[in-house]
């Protein structure tokens, strides 16, 4: 058996608030330095389409994105949060047939 297919079998998992955590095969970029590039990515599309979404794309936690987010709306790089922005609620019902 490889170190590959470890990753392979390693089930997803996710905290109280739903979010994906830690999965070497989603999240190969964490604990590396920002580029510039992927700051640029995160400040055009996090209020577009979400911390979930943009974590994907930049292969990061949800909760680093959101961290990052928080740190670049801080700075002033990122405008503050819509104030007439609808909010995501997540539902979490496994086995759930309400769509």
């Amino acid at each position: 058996m490889t170190n590959d297919s470890v990753a392979e079998n390693r089930p997803v998992t996710f905290d109280k608030q739903g979010r994906m955590q830690y999965h070497p095969d989603y999240h190969s970029n964490h604990g590396k330095p920002w580029k510039i590039t992927e700051q640029n990515y995160l400040v055009q599309n996090y209020d577009v389409l979400g911390p979930e979404q943009v974590s994907l794309a930049l292969e990061r936690t949800p909760h680093t994105v959101m961290a990052k987010a928080w740190e670049l709306r801080k700075k002033g790089v990122m405008p503050p949060v819509p104030t007439k922005k609808k909010r995501h609620k997540r539902e979490i019902t496994p086995n759930s047939e309400k769509f």
